[in-house]
């Protein structure tokens, strides 16, 4: 009876009357290019800086690779995000996501001029690099009624999508190894593919006669074992796309990602259209020319020797943050993050060099490990 009285209750407050206007929660800006949709009224003032940071980027790509989206672009600008990112897909339109925090500058992973324009910049280059149409894909959209997105329920319905957008189903790595490169070539040469960070990366791997990835093992083993969640897919695909354009030029680079009337629609056979071997076999030279640069550049480091010094630990912690010593009990305390562990807050006995957990820290961020209060 009380389940049928709250039913009953409920039928006739939703019969009321509703209010005759309903103010949306959304607030937008639209453009001939360029659909704008943001979350509050208290990011407004970063409306204009976003609509012409598009704007830019769209008239560049546009230069570049001929590229006119069949209709407007949809953007989100949000505030939901604690740290800068953003993302952007094709399909069924084309759509970015753009977080307006500041970006992190920690180790200097992510250098930017300005996180909007640079944001901008890089998701550009994949909607451009995975939308752009060949006369082909044109007619399986047309076919279709637009670009098909694929549902778990249906598998073929992957095989339809790949039939509208061939580019899209590609590695990671070369989705982000483009865009790296555009976005440090159209922010000035500020970027990760100009960042110390990445060069740091490959310097140690050298250095430490860590394995290189070829193609298969960076997709099976590689992506498992990050250091932080998807970064080698930016740090592959950033070093081999710069690889490439440092020793074979910046249009044939260009005809690898440009999806025009006379490419191949799979990724892998327009390189070899491109260059002339398989990826494979540039991979592998890619991998021994970064031994050969990177050993030249540790003999130019050994030419200046660093001051002793001893490890506290006998194995690496993973990302680690900024340490606090306390002089009176010798201890170091820090908080780090190993791949495929939970962060955890321990102290370092500064004679021994033992750790002892403190506490777990759930929900930790990247870079930033944590935030100290002591």
């Amino acid at each position: 009876m009380k389940l049928q009285l709250n039913a009953l209750t409920f039928l006739l407050l939703a019969s009321l009357p509703l209010p005759s206007v309903l103010y949306a929660q959304f607030y937008i800006l639209e453009t001939d290019n360029l659909r704008l949709i943001y979350t509050s009224s208290l990011q407004s003032y970063l409306v204009p800086q976003v609509a012409r940071s598009f704007e830019n980027s769209l008239r560049f790509h546009r230069t570049i690779f001929d590229y006119t989206p069949a209709g407007k672009v949809n953007v989100l600008m949000h505030d939901w995000w604690h740290y800068g990112n953003a993302g952007a897909r094709p399909v069924p339109q084309n759509h970015i996501t753009v977080g307006i925090a500041p970006y992190g500058h920690v180790y200097e992973t992510s250098p930017a001029n300005e996180r909007m324009n640079s944001s901008m910049n890089h998701e550009m280059a994949h909607i451009v690099t995975s939308d752009k149409a060949s006369r082909a894909d044109r007619f399986f959209r047309s076919l279709f009624l637009g670009k098909v997105t694929p549902t778990a329920e249906e598998p073929l319905s992957m095989f339809y999508s790949y039939l509208t957008t061939p580019r899209w189903y590609t590695p990671r790595w070369y989705l982000e190894g483009i865009a790296v490169y555009f976005e440090t070539w159209m922010n000035g040469g500020w970027g990760r593919a100009a960042g110390a960070y990445d060069e740091m990366v490959f310097r140690t791997m050298v250095r430490d006669s860590s394995t290189i990835y070829d193609v298969v093992g960076l997709e099976s083993e590689g992506t498992t074992i990050d250091f932080q969640v998807g970064i080698n897919s930016y740090l592959y695909g950033t070093r081999f796309v710069c690889y490439l354009a440092h020793q074979y030029g910046n249009d044939k680079l260009l005809r690898w990602f440009n999806r025009t009337e006379d490419s191949k629609r799979y990724f892998t056979a327009q390189f070899k259209h491109v260059y002339g071997v398989s990826l494979d076999e540039e991979w592998a030279r890619w991998i021994a020319w970064e031994h050969q640069w990177q050993r030249a550049n540790l003999g130019a480091i050994s030419q200046h020797p660093t001051p002793p010094y001893r490890p506290l630990s006998d194995r690496a912690l993973g990302s680690v943050s900024r340490a606090y010593f306390d002089v009176s009990s010798r201890k170091l305390y820090v908080a780090v993050r190993y791949p495929g562990q939970v962060a955890d807050l321990p102290a370092i006995d500064g004679e021994t060099g033992r750790l002892k957990k403190i506490s777990y820290l759930i929900g930790s961020a990247g870079s930033y490990v944590t935030a100290w209060a002591y």
